[in-house]
């Protein structure tokens, strides 16, 4: 009797379900698994190098007006350090601007010589004893920059400031805002690594227009000291003038003044003058100091017939084409316009040897009236000169230099607005070449609010044609032929 063999068929389900477990499919698994693993890998070393990284490299700055965007001179302050800056945001904990400590992140990105740090007064209510301030007067989020025993405050309501106004066309307030944290940080960077001030003394004696206290308050954050001069009783320059201003005085000098002014810009001085509009024979010790820098006011009011340098419907309100040079050049950058109105034009007479530059110059088809404010016409008469006219000039002799601006209201506050404040711009950029601060160059607000729009009557008129009669005739048209062909289906 023979013994049955059992059937080995009976391994073959077990060998099946081991084939199944690490089949094809446990083996896609895997890969996917470990291909997982390596992908999350390489995304936590991706974000633990671009941490790392400064965040000019990691953080695109989408701001219309590129409000963390630090310029040229900012750099050029940073790279010349050779002291450790340190800059203290003042907050409390949680409370800190985030634009703020982004910005201030900027900085220290610059040089070693900066770094930014956060401060809680509340945490550290002993950390402000060391520093001469009024805490009653502190504002959170204000940034205090100290380099060795030098420190200067610079408040929210400097970074982030607020105008107001009257809106004369319908009685009310207006108000804006603009963003100056890159001009006052810079600033007070190059303040506290500095070893002094200049000085810069504003004429006083002849009826002299006074400077708004806007642009004082720019000039001492561009640390320029400003003080008041009267030369009756000097009988030589203060001996720390670095530029003086002549702003649209109301009568003439006298020889004597005359006479210093003429030595000191002719010996190396700095000299800003805007004059109100003068006729022949007037103002001639003035206009002394003006020849001895080989510049003179010529004759007649200006009038633009070129409707694309001018304001519209205002004639005399000069849109003059800006030149090159270190003063204008922020300008022609940013695409800014300069605003003179009621200007003389401004001849070079040659003498002295001194190197005139024209910076704002009018179109050929300007003229100036030759009877000037007695003028009974704006229209072209007989003896009226033809331009183009210089209106806006620069003059060096030596180490002197002077701006002649032939515009009695060209550093008004009304006309500065006007142009987005490139008429300050320009004045705050010829005394920071004047007086060696050509760190504070060009570094100027930004404003927050809407920009204002500078059209010339010429522009005013293409966007008129354009918007009420091309487009709406465009759209009309359009309809038109679409209506016709659905008809003809």
């Amino acid at each position: 009797m023979t013994k049955e063999k059992k059937p080995r068929a009976a391994k073959a389900p077990m060998r099946a379900r081991v084939r199944g477990m690490f089949g094809r499919r446990f083996f896609a698994g895997g890969y996917a698994a470990l291909a997982a693993l390596l992908v999350i890998a390489v995304a936590v070393a991706a974000n633990a190098l671009v941490s790392s990284l400064p965040q000019t490299m990691t953080q695109l700055d989408l701001t219309g007006e590129g409000l963390f965007t630090l310029g040229d001179q900012t750099r050029r302050v940073a790279a010349s350090l050779d002291q450790d800056v340190t800059l203290y945001l003042l907050a409390a904990k949680g409370g800190e601007d985030a634009a703020l400590e982004r910005l201030l992140a900027r900085y220290a990105s610059l040089s070693d010589h900066i770094t930014a740090e956060n401060v809680d007064p509340t945490e550290q209510p002993t950390f402000l004893d060391a520093f001469d301030l009024d805490l009653s007067t502190l504002y959170a989020n204000s940034v205090l920059v100290k380099c060795g025993t030098r420190t200067r405050l610079v408040g929210y309501d400097e970074i982030f400031v607020t105008s107001y106004g009257v809106d004369y066309n319908t009685g009310g307030y207006t108000s804006s805002t603009s963003f100056e944290g890159e001009s006052a940080l810079t600033n007070a960077i190059h303040y506290v690594s500095s070893a002094s001030v200049p000085t810069v003394y504003q004429l006083t004696g002849h009826g002299e227009m006074e400077l708004s206290e806007a642009l004082t308050a720019q000039m001492e954050r561009d640390n320029l000291q400003c003080e008041t001069l009267s030369l009756l009783s000097l009988e030589e320059m203060p001996e720390d003038a670095a530029a003086v201003i002549v702003n649209a005085p109301a009568s003439d000098l006298s020889e004597d003044e005359a006479k210093l002014l003429a030595d000191y810009v002719q010996g190396g001085g700095g000299l800003v003058v805007t004059t109100q509009p003068m006729a022949a024979g007037e103002m001639e010790n003035l206009r002394a100091v003006l020849r001895a820098m080989g510049v003179d006011a010529g004759d007649g009011l200006i009038v633009e017939d070129d409707q694309s340098m001018r304001l519209a419907r205002y004639p005399f309100y000069l849109l003059p084409e800006i030149a090159s040079h270190e003063i204008t050049d922020p300008l022609i950058d940013g695409g800014y316009y300069a605003l003179l109105p009621l200007a003389q034009p401004i001849v070079e007479t040659g003498e002295g040897g001194a190197t005139v530059t024209p910076l704002l110059t009018t179109s050929e088809s300007a003229y100036a009236k030759a009877a000037g404010l007695q003028m009974t016409t704006t229209e072209r008469e007989d003896g009226d000169a033809s331009g183009p006219f210089t209106v806006g000039a620069a003059s060096e002799l030596g180490e002197g230099k002077l701006l002649y601006l032939a515009s009695a209201d060209a550093l008004t506050d009304n006309v500065n607005a006007a142009v987005s404040g490139a008429n300050g711009d320009l004045f705050l950029n010829a005394l920071g070449w004047m007086c060696g601060q050509e760190e504070t160059i060009a570094i100027r607000a930004r404003s927050l609010d809407a920009q204002r729009l500078t059209v010339t009557l010429a522009q005013n008129r293409l966007w008129s044609f354009v918007l009420v009669g091309l487009i709406p005739a465009a759209c009309v048209a359009l309809g038109a032929a679409v209506t016709i062909r659905r008809r003809r289906r």
